[in-house]
């Protein structure tokens, strides 16, 4: 266990004491001080010092420190008895603190620091933490792990009913990423012109961001329940009617509308014992560009990159690669090539953002008055600070 410095714990020094005191005592109280036709300030004479040692040493109580303070401080503006004033602060700061214990300390450490009653020896921290941060589920996750926690999610789920139809699930997923898409337009048209609308506000001023936005959320939730009420009230049509009665569920059905990776290759069956022919190395791997997830700037940038081998018609990217003997080797080549193109055509995020921040920002500094509440707002951040 930790224990405080001995200078928290031991009682006051009586020789200190006497020591301060005889100290001031010896000085003159009408001593005239030292260059003080430049100084302002109230000089405290040294008898008035002294009294205020006294009490304050009589009594104990931090309430009788601040006179000490003061007098110190106004001797210090008066620039009288620097040297004597330096000597007695290096000791009243050294001072110890009065009524504090060894178990007062102890308690405080326990409270802080749980594992002091579970560590017995100190030196072997780092194993404890290693086996403490084993024993989290999540610790080193890997892919065979992750598949393993999937693995028991669906299993546990499937046994509790909640995961019957996968069709249904990935459908529920969908609506979800494209949740805009379910609004009609007229209450997208709202909530465009609102949007607008506070922000024209915060511009002018006339409000902080912090009440635009709880203003938005207000507005969005009573969108929300609006576009409920139309909902519930919009009749089913005829094929809506008919395709609920008649839909076909098929559990099995992978997600995803096709087949994300398609592989094509050859077999040439050579005369003679050795199969071995050039054109079976040769593999084709036809990739359906809407399964991978492209934003709208990483489609056009990877479409930029790969030129005519991607057929728009069809939606689908071509990789022919026969750069080594094996045809397992080729795939995994291709595969590279693929997830280099795709990290690539990622990149059009970043500078999309940039080139969407500079705009904004562009804008911002062209509007004298925006400008104006920034500087106000810096120069009153820098005060507070």
């Amino acid at each position: 266990m930790l224990l405080p410095p001995a200078s928290l714990t031991s009682e006051p020094n009586s020789n200190m004491r006497k020591d301060t005191v005889a100290r001031f005592s010896s000085v003159r109280p009408n001593a005239a001080p030292r260059n003080t036709s430049h100084s302002s300030g109230k000089n405290v004479c040294s008898s008035e010092l002294k009294r205020r040692l006294e009490a304050y040493y009589k009594v104990e109580d931090e309430s009788e420190l601040s006179p000490v303070a003061m007098a110190v401080l106004e001797r210090n503006l008066a620039d009288a008895h620097s040297d004597t004033d330096d000597e007695l602060i290096e000791e009243l700061r050294d001072r110890p603190l009065p009524q504090v214990h060894d178990r007062d300390i102890e308690a405080d450490f326990e409270e802080l620091y749980e594992t002091d009653e579970e560590l017995t020896d100190l030196y072997n921290a780092r194993q404890y933490v290693e086996k403490k941060m084993k024993a989290n589920e999540y610790f080193n996750m890997n892919d065979t792990k992750w598949d393993e926690v999937v693995k028991k999610a669906t299993e546990k789920a499937t046994e509790e009913g909640q995961l019957s139809n996968m069709k249904e699930c990935e459908d529920i997923l969908e609506d979800m990423l494209h949740w805009d898409k379910l609004l009609p337009d007229e209450i997208k048209q709202k909530v465009e012109a609102k949007f607008n609308e506070l922000g024209d506000m915060c511009e002018r001023g006339e409000l902080e961001p912090e009440q635009a936005y709880e203003l938005f959320k207000e507005f969005e939730d009573k969108m929300v329940s609006e576009c409920t009420e139309l909902m519930e009230a919009e009749p089913l049509t005829v094929n809506e009617f008919s395709g609920a009665d008649n839909k076909s569920v098929e559990l099995n059905d992978p997600p995803g509308e096709g087949p994300v990776l398609r592989w094509e290759s050859r077999i040439v069956f050579a005369p003679g014992g050795d199969a071995w022919h050039p054109k079976n190395r040769k593999v084709k791997l036809s990739v359906t560009v809407k399964e991978l997830g492209l934003s709208r700037h990483a489609f056009r940038r990877l479409r930029e990159v790969v030129g005519k081998r991607y057929n728009s018609g069809k939606d689908e990217l071509t990789i022919i690669s026969e750069r080594f003997d094996h045809r397992e080797e080729n795939r995994k080549d291709c595969l590279r090539t693929l997830y280099a193109l795709v990290e690539d055509a990622m990149k059009a995020d970043v500078l999309a953002n940039a080139a969407r921040d500079a705009y904004v920002k562009g804008r911002l500094q062209a509007n004298s008055q925006f400008m104006d509440r920034l500087k106000m707002k810096t120069q009153k951040l820098r005060q507070a600070a």
